[in-house]
């Protein structure tokens, strides 16, 4: 899983990450975004699952899949763990 919030760098390490495991371009180029990713393997091929979602600042954060290896996806709540992290740490929001 990516969670890109960095706003002062072009860098896209979704594309990056593309790239190397299957040798394709990212369709579009979102500035900030989440991603998750899952291998799998269907009809003895074995391809990349990914779940791809544009963050903007301000607003609410996603639920992703966290893909266990060889076990459940758990369903990673972004903006919960994000206001309850910030709450512990005293961070004002």
């Amino acid at each position: 899983m990516v969670v890109d919030v960095v706003t002062i760098l072009q860098a896209n390490l979704h594309a990056d990450i593309l790239q190397r495991v299957t040798g394709t371009e990212a369709l579009g180029n979102l500035p900030l975004y989440g991603a998750a990713y899952r291998p799998a393997t269907r009809d003895g091929q074995t391809v990349l699952d990914i779940w791809l979602e544009a963050l903007q600042v301000g607003a609410a954060l996603p639920t992703l899949p966290l893909c266990l290896h060889r076990g459940p996806t758990l369903p990673l709540r972004l903006d919960e763990t994000y206001t309850r992290t910030c709450q512990e740490q005293r961070i004002p929001t």
